[in-house]
């Protein structure tokens, strides 16, 4: 598991690092932690240096928790797809990430 600090004093959930992203009917399911799109009060995003690459991470702010997900964790892609849908303002998010390159870009997608 990776552990983040983001810019907050919010909880950060456990999470099994196996565990894939689920879409659901009305948000998204990590392990044991159901996320229901209007709870999510904010959308983050950034990317980290990973020596020869990056990766990058969305992290889903909803009450006093945060649930960050790589874009490597399975499941990613139908998540992202899922975000958008719920959220159109995400729509350019890894735009808003990788440039400049290897540089941490976090950017706010959402909030409410």
């Amino acid at each position: 598991m990776t552990v983040h600090f983001l810019k907050t004093r919010r909880t950060a959930l456990a999470e099994d690092a196996s565990a894939p992203v689920t879409v659901t009917l009305h948000g998204f399911s990590l392990g044991p932690n159901l996320v229901a799109w209007p709870m999510v009060s904010e959308i983050r995003a950034w990317s980290c240096d990973r020596l020869t690459s990056e990766e990058a991470f969305i992290a889903f702010t909803f009450g006093r928790c945060c649930l960050v997900v790589s874009e490597q964790r399975a499941g990613f892609d139908a998540l992202e797809a899922a975000m958008i849908a719920a959220f159109p303002a995400t729509a350019r998010w890894r735009d808003a990430v990788r440039s400049p390159p290897f540089e941490s870009n976090e950017a706010v997608l959402f909030r409410r």
